[in-house]
């Protein structure tokens, strides 16, 4: 059955994956199946398809969007954080533990960042968990500003490269960028790489200086500045966000 959402959208109730977002596009040319990160499943169709021709795409894709959906519960699980939660900072363990207090509180070591969550909250509701990323969001910036800016100019001194301002932002979608004017942005989440990772994201932002694009001028560039980039890039394309 499909039911009326809002004008340019409806709903399709399917009875094996359940609510379907129907969807009207006056730029698409076809009919498009999409499983979100969320879950969510949407079917967008150009403008002039009547919305009863989403149903067959759909039936003819349903193994497909079964098995997004698994991967999607997968992936929701292993981000879920809780008491057991560990990761590396660095050269900090950033450890995730229950206290008797109230209120949830940072304490930071030499080797350990603390986050203490009191041991009466619901560490899998969605609003504690909410609280739970701010929170690692916040130390990864405290320790980002810390260490990024140093060693990038530390970097580009090395290098004989001139730049502008770094600022540290929580960008999830890329690791580093660089502007036209020499501006390097870094991501916070850098801190959980290993050394060698940030030092390549660093200098293959530094290379952007001289080229501001990925041509194999660029790449020549970045070898001369970090022999073995090409390697070192592929390797950071195996790592992914734990918590987000």
């Amino acid at each position: 059955m499909i039911k009326k959402l809002e004008p340019n959208q409806k709903v399709l109730m399917h009875p094996e994956v359940g609510k379907v977002i129907l969807k009207k596009n006056p730029r698409s040319k076809r009919v498009t199946l999409k499983v979100k990160v969320d879950g969510s499943i949407i079917v967008t169709l150009p403008q002039s398809l009547p919305y009863k021709k989403a149903e067959p795409i759909l039936h003819q894709n349903i193994a497909w969007v079964k098995v997004q959906l698994k991967k999607v519960k997968e992936s929701q699980k292993k981000k879920l954080l809780s008491f057991d939660s560990r990761f590396q900072v660095r050269t900090k363990v950033l450890r995730i533990l229950p206290h008797d207090q109230t209120t949830m509180v940072a304490k930071g070591r030499e080797d350990k960042i603390d986050l203490l969550v009191p041991k009466t909250w619901k560490i899998a509701s969605s609003e504690v968990q909410e609280q739970l990323q701010e929170a690692m969001i916040e130390i990864l910036r405290q320790e980002a500003k810390y260490y990024l800016p140093n060693r990038t100019r530390t970097l580009a001194t090395q290098k004989g490269i001139a730049i502008n301002t770094i600022r540290i932002k929580n960008v999830k979608t890329r690791w580093g960028s660089c502007s036209s004017k020499s501006n390097i942005n870094l991501s916070l989440y850098l801190m959980l790489l290993p050394d060698s990772l940030i030092d390549y994201v660093i200098l293959h932002e530094l290379a952007h200086i001289k080229h501001q694009n990925h041509s194999a001028a660029f790449w020549s560039h970045l070898e001369n500045l970090l022999p073995g980039a090409k390697q070192l890039d592929k390797k950071l394309n195996g790592y992914r966000i734990p918590f987000l």
